[in-house]
Order: C-alpha cells, then structure tokens, then sequence
C-alpha cells in the first residue's frame, strides 16, 4: 500500500473529522468543520487563528505556526476565546498548512444538548457519545440510588421528627471529613460541621463568590418541593459534588457535600486516554490492578486477531504467549506490573490463528490519590519488519562497510531525527571528528551555523517525500574552522520501502570557493565600480580594466591590453618614492596603497589614490593582481585652496590681533589723562566746588572707569578664540573659591558652593573669566534683602553641567537669548559694559559646550553650562 494519496470533497472530510480547522502559513484560519460552526457560532474565516483560539495544553506563552507544528503528533487541548468551549485533537503538517482533528471536551451529555448537536455532528468512529453514554447511564444508575434514598430518607424524617436532636448530633458529627451544610429557604446559615468550616469561598459557574453569597445565590437555584438537588462546585482547589434535601415542614434543606477532585481528574484523564488510545494504530489495552484487560482498542484486536469479548476478563499473557515465546520475557513484564513500575520489553506474540509475530510492549502504571496502582495502561507494536530490517541490516554492512570506510568521498548517514548513524574515514578526516564523536550527535547542530541548520531542516523533508539533490553548504569543522562542503544527498530506505534517514556524499571545495568568490568579488567591482579597475596577470601585465579606467587614462581597450600601468601613465612629476614603494609591494605580492600623479594618452596630469593586492590560488602562488584607482585631483586642489584659507586667515586674525592692541593702548592712554585731570582738579579745588559739582565729577569719573572696562572686555572678547589654549587639569573648586575670596561681595549676599566641583581639561584663565563673569553678574544684580549666589555641578556620562543660582530680580524669556549678545544689557548698574555674558558665551563656544537660562522675573535665575568632559 505504499504511495497511496487519499483525497476527500469536502463534504466527505466533513463526515470523518466535522470538527476540523485548517489553518495557512500566515497562521489564519482558512477552513472548518460543519460541527465546529454549531459549537463555535462566533468563529468565521480569514481570521488569526490567535484571535479566536487559545492551546491550553500544552501550555506555550505565544502560538504561532512554528510552535503549533512543533507540537504536532500530540494530544493538544485548544479554547475559544468567544465560546468558552474546548476541543482535543492533533494537529498535522499538510501541503504547507496546519490542519487541526479533534472532537468537543464535554464532560455529561448534558453539554451535548445544551450546545443543540445530534449524534449526526459527530464523526462515526468518535467514542466521545459512547464514553457519554457510560456517564449518562451511571446517571441513570444515581437516579435509581436517588429513589431508593428517597424511601430512606422518608423513613429518617420520620425518625427525624421524633428526636431532632439526636439527627442533627448524627448529621453534623465534628469528625466526619465530608462537608454538611444547614440552610433555611432564605438561605441563611443555620448549622455546619467543621469540614464545611474552612469552605470560605466558593467558584460556581466561573465566578468567586465567599459563603454567604453562595449560600444566597444556591438557594435560589433549588426547588423546595423537590426532595433532592444535586449541584458541583469548587471551593480552592478541590471540587465538590453536593446533594441538597428539602425538608419542607421544618423550612431548612441540609446539603451534603462530597470531594471529587480526584475522581475528576481520573475521569478526564481516562477520557484523553481513551481518545489517544482509540485513534492509535497500535494495540492499546487498559487494565486492572491483578493484570485482567476491562478495555482494547480495535488495533489490539487486528494484532492478535481476537474479537474483543475473548480479550477482555483475560490478561495480556493468556492473549500472547504461544510455544514461540521466551518465558523468560515474561518476567521482564511481570517483575515491574507487580512493583508498580513501567516496563518496555520485547517478545514474540502469539495470534489466533496460531501465527505469531516480534512485539514491543510498553506498560504504565496509574495511581489513585494515596499513591495505589488503580490500572494500567500499556501499547503493543509489531516490530517484525523492524527484526527483519535489523537482521538483514547486518548483513548488508558487513558487505559494504569496508568499501564505505575507505572512500575519497565523505560519506555520512543520518536518521529521521538528524542523528548520526554512520561516518567514513573521509568524512571524519573532512569533519575532524572520530566516529566515535559523531554517532548519535545532530549534524546540523554539530557542524553547522543557524542558516545553514535551517537548509538541512529543508532538505530532510525533501528525504522524506523521496527527493534527491545536490546543493552547498557552510559548515565548522571540529577546530571551528568555517568550510564549504558538496553534499549530494539522498533518502535512505529499510527493506519495506519506508524512509528512515539519509544519506550524504560529501566534498570539501572550501578552496575552490575562495577562488570563486574572489573572482565574483573582482567581476562585481569592475562592473559596478564608479572608480577605474585594473586587473593585471602575474607579470604586472593589464588582462583587463573597465570604462572608468579606460576615460579617467583616455586609452582603448586595444592599446591597454599587454602593457604595464607604470609605462603607459607615468610622467615626469611622478614621484620616484611612490614608483619604487610600488615596484617593492609588488614584487613581494603584499598589497598596496598610496597616491600618484598620472598622465592621461593626451597628456593631462591627474592625481590617483590606488589600491591593490596580489590574488592567489590554492597553492599559494600569484596568480593576477587586482587594482582600484580614485580620481582624487579636486581633492587634491581644495586641498591646497585649504591650506591657503588657513594660511590667510590665519594672517588675519594675527591683523586683527594687532589692531585691537592698538586701538585698545590709544583709546585707553585718553581715559588715563582724564582720570587724571579730574583727581586733580578735585584736589586743587576740593574746597570750592560745590556738592552738585563734585558728583558731576564723580560722574566723570565713573563713566571714564566704565569705559576703560569696556575697552578691556572688547579686548578679552576679541582674543577669547585667537590666543593659544593651554589645556591643563583646571580644579573648578579652586576657582570658584579664589573668585569669591577676591571680588567684591556685599555682606547682605552669600555665595556658596553646594557640592565639591571636579577636575576639568582646559584653559585656567578662560575659566576662570566664565565663572567670574557669571558670578559677578549675579551678584551685582540682586536686589534682595538678603541676596544669595549658589554654585552647584552634576557629572553625566559625556557631561559636566555646572549650574549658578541666585536670587535676583530674574530674567524675562524675551530676554533669555538677548543678554549673551555683545553690549545688551537689560540693568542700570554703572558697573554693567554688556560684554560680561557676551564673553562667557564666546568661551563656551570654543569648548563646544553650551549655556542656557531658567528664570522668571521676580524669581531669581539659574544659568546651566554644560562642558565636555
């Protein structure tokens, strides 16, 4: 039967798997059983699969295509979000999409009908109705319990209404581990033993209510005249199942509560198996705790060959064992059942018809909740062609095995699972790795890098369905070296035709890859090259150069071919340094890099910048050389127009140096004699003058002071960025406190400095005129009784930002940007030139830093200076 390819209409696939969902690569739902649609109303087409479905089990953070086909072959347990409803079944690989197979996870055939299915939405061969149908008849079963407690309970009520008091002593005995509940029909709490005590919340219906709110809400639920009321619950992590009993004549119903958290867990758990088991092609068997099979799978009934009513009652050795079994296996099965363990072992079978046939028979146990073997389960395989593949395989490498080990070529057999199974000599001498080293290790995760995994990955599906090719691939060897290896792969059969593996040739052409890349390398470059390329043989004679050589040179392809670069460009203002270092690399094979002056055919002299190297094959000899050349003779000229800039602004500044020396020596020579002229008069005529005359003179004089200030800062403002700067460690602590102890500070202001400031790479005399400017300014402009100047520093990753805070009268934000330009000033102060902030600005600006203002009038001022550290 094999190769056989089965397709279905859809209304056929319908009728075996109704409750199917196909989804596509982009991991959207493009397809879905009939059933699916009654269950899940809400689910629709062209939709993510993630918006509508959550796997629950097995539990994964995020679901995607990958992840779901990683968990393919296994029972999977997927939620609606919407509905609410939960299906079980597998998922499995089909043409490029993920197709799902499953059925409903319905506990009572109460949810059947709740969600309107008939036993037409249901594949035939789901035994979910049947294992339904078992639940529903020990309903039945409970129901025929319930009328008999009924006639009982009739008898205690009875008994009840002659002694009350001795029932309730009965009903709520303290030791009784079962929860016993007494409400009234308003359901208010009458009585409760101590088991129902530590009940203090309850979940119902997927809701959390505390006692008393369930009490309210469960009463409302229950039918008075009805003798009994059955409802579950949970209550923490167990579940409970609860019969309530109306006593009409005393108003109050007494609930009685039982924990069937275990018995839940083994019914569901009994169910996943037995829908596994059901759909398995091998023979599954459950069985109880002394060996005797209560249920089997129709596999297990084709492998032996009996109808289940012989198989079940009888245990799996009366079904097997025939004269062609070894006793002795027995005890391997035996030995573990009666310890409670697993087992694996593997025998000859025996059939009904007296044939028999090598099995393997895997056995384990399941455990009630005090840890007591409650049943087994255990699979049969028939292995027989597995045997015979074995015993023939042997054979077969005996044969081929030398002839494999002494191959040229690497041979190397993986199976179905990427592992290693066989290496020859070669390969392990390509691999670096001993057989012993390889066998039972993943190739792909050995050898190779993540790009190359995901080819291998690729190619092993292409074994599967039977495909053969050739194709290459990067590889490590066992030193981490990286190589280029052929690999002529193929499918690898067992004798019945079935794949189990593959089968690699491979071949190292590592080396003649590097020689193909280098030639890709060169034919890149020279096509798409803006830049002239040259390649050249061994003898330094031109192969072959590309357009831009031939139109930045001028020659033809014709009268470059043969020649050398040097005879054909070389002029008489090419450097003869540059000529021999050329000669000398060459001659070595070392690469090279440098410029020259060329002359094209016509005669014209330009500048290159050239790059090259020699090229060489496996055996380490040259083979060609390879060059790139740059046009680079307007770089060359904006060069030379740089250094003449430099040159010239350099003059300039010196000028302007100068003049601003002179200007400042014969402006301030006047203010002097001034000055003079005035301390004089005053003396000489001290007594004469009257008061308004010498505060005119006064005034003189400050004016003069304030002029000279002024000649002096458009100095300091004109070198800031023209004289040398010393760099050197500069302790900004140092010279924020040498400024304070020598300007003058009115004993009304304070200024201090908050923290220690560090260590900077600079000018001193520039910082010191930053922070003196600054700091002076502050304090001449307050206009506090009591005034103060604080001096802070933050040290960043990059950064030093200082920060100098006082209390003045502020700055407008109009005027944040105006007061760092030359000769603004927004006070009256006499002593004020509008060149201060103007300087500190220009300092900073030769350090590449920056300064900025955070003030409001009224509120005092904060300047930042952010320096470079």
């Amino acid at each position: 039967m094999d190769g056989l390819e089965f397709k279905f209409q859809e209304e056929s696939f319908n009728k075996l798997f109704p409750y199917f969902i196909l989804i596509d690569s982009a991991f959207q739902i493009v397809g879905f059983g009939k059933s699916i649609a009654k269950i899940c109303p809400n689910l629709k087409g062209n939709v993510s699969f993630n918006d509508f479905f959550a796997l629950k089990r097995p539990h994964a953070e995020t679901n995607t295509f990958g992840e779901l086909l990683h968990f393919s072959n296994q029972l999977v347990v997927i939620e609606s979000k919407l509905d609410g409803v939960a299906l079980r079944g597998q998922f499995e690989l089909l043409n490029g999409q993920l197709l799902f197979v499953g059925s409903p996870w319905f506990n009572s055939m109460n949810e059947v009908v709740d969600k309107n299915l008939t036993i037409n939405d249901f594949a035939i061969h789901d035994p979910l109705l049947d294992l339904l149908h078992v639940l529903k008849n020990q309903e039945i079963s409970a129901q025929e319990l319930k009328e008999t407690l009924i006639t009982i309970n009739k008898q205690r009520n009875d008994l009840k209404k002659a002694n009350k008091e001795i029932h309730d002593i009965a009903l709520f005995p303290t030791q009784n581990p079962d929860p016993l509940i007494r409400l009234d029909f308003e359901g208010n709490l009458l009585k409760r033993n101590p088991a129902a005590e530590i009940l203090s919340s309850f979940i119902h219906n997927e809701k959390e209510y505390d006692a008393e709110a369930f009490f309210k809400l469960i009463i409302n639920q229950i039918d008075v005249d009805q003798e009994r009321y059955f409802f579950e619950t949970k209550s923490g992590s167990k579940d409970y199942s609860f019969v309530c009993k109306s006593l009409k004549e005393e108003k109050y119903i007494n609930i009685y509560g039982r924990d069937i958290t275990e018995q839940k867990k083994n019914r569901a758990e009994l169910e996943r198996l037995s829908l596994v088991a059901s759909s398995n092609e091998n023979g599954i068997v459950f069985t109880n705790p002394n060996g005797r099979i209560f249920w089997c799978n129709e596999a297990y009934t084709t492998l032996t060959g009996y109808p289940k009513e012989f198989i079940l009652g009888k245990t799996p050795i009366e079904i097997g064992k025939c004269e062609h079994t070894n006793t002795d296996d027995f005890s391997k099965m035996l030995t573990p059942f009666f310890k409670g363990e697993p087992f694996e072992v593997e025998l000859i079978h025996g059939k009904k018809d007296g044939s028999h046939f090598w099995s393997r028979t895997k056995g384990q146990p399941i455990f009630d909740e005090q840890g007591h073997v409650e049943q087994y389960f255990a699979m049969l395989e028939d292995i027989s062609l597995k045997k015979r593949y074995d015993e023939s395989l042997e054979i077969e490498k005996s044969k081929y095995q030398n002839i494999i080990a002494n191959m040229n070529l690497g041979l190397l057999e993986v199976d179905l699972n990427d592992e290693i199974t066989l290496s020859n000599n070669s390969f392990n001498e390509m691999s670096g790795y001993s057989s012993e080293e390889l066998i039972g290790k993943k190739a792909a995760k050995l050898l190779m890098p993540r790009e190359s995994q995901e080819i291998i990955r690729a190619k092993n599906d292409s074994r599967e369905k039977g495909i053969t090719d050739s194709y290459e691939i990067k590889v490590f060897n066992k030193k981490g070296e990286k190589r280029n290896w052929l690999i002529s792969g193929a499918p690898n059969y067992d004798l019945n035709g079935n794949v189990i593996g593959s089968i690699g040739i491979h071949l190292d052409i590592t080396e003649q890859k590097a020689q193909e890349e280098q030639l890709l390398m060169l034919s890149l470059i020279a096509e798409k090259n803006i830049n002239a390329v040259v390649i050249a043989d061994k003898h330094g004679a031109i192969e072959w150069a590309n357009t831009s050589f031939l139109h930045m040179s001028g020659f033809s392809m014709e009268e470059i071919l043969g020649k050398k670069p040097g005879h054909l460009l070389q002029g008489p203002e090419t450097n003869p340094e540059t000529v021999n270092y050329l000669k000398d690399r060459i001659q070595k094979g070392l690469p090279f890099n440098c410029e020259i002056i060329n002359y094209s055919k016509t005669g014209e002299k330009y500048w290159i910048s050239i790059q090259g190297q020699a090229l060489y094959n496996s055996k380490n000899e040259i083979i060609k050389f390879f060059a790139i050349e740059e046009n680079i003779t307007k770089k060359k000229e904006f060069e030379q127009q740089r250094e003449f800039l430099v040159d010239s602004l350099a003059k300039s500044n010196k000028e302007l140096e100068d003049y601003a020396a002179i200007v400042s020596h014969d402006l301030k020579s006047p203010l002097r004699s001034i000055h003079s002229l005035i301390t004089w008069i005053k003396e000489d005529n001290d007594k004469e003058f009257n008061p308004q005359t010498l505060q005119y003179l006064g005034m003189i004089e400050n004016k003069v002071e304030k002029m000279d200030h002024l000649i002096e800062g458009i100095l300091t403002y004109a070198k800031i960025d023209k004289a040398d700067v010393a760099m050197e460690n500069v302790n900004t602590q140092e010279i924020v406190q040498n400024i304070i102890n020598i300007i003058h500070i009115p004993s009304h202001i304070s200024v201090t400095i908050k923290n220690t400031l560090p260590v900077i790479n600079a000018d001193r005399f520039r910082i010191q005129q930053l922070f003196q400017n600054i700091i002076s300014n502050a304090v001449n402009y307050i206009d506090k009784p009591t005034g103060f100047v604080e001096v802070d520093c933050q040290s960043l990753p990059k950064h030093y930002v200082f920060t100098i805070k006082d209390n003045g009268p502020g700055i407008a934000k109009e005027n944040q940007e105006k007061i760092f330009k030359i000769f603004q000033s927004l006070g009256s102060s006499d002593k004020s030139t509008g060149l201060g902030l103007s300087i500190v600005k220009k300092i900073i600006d030769l350090y590449q830093g920056k300064i900025w203002i955070e003030s409001e009038l009224g509120q005092g001022a904060t300047f930042f200076i952010k320096l470079n550290k």
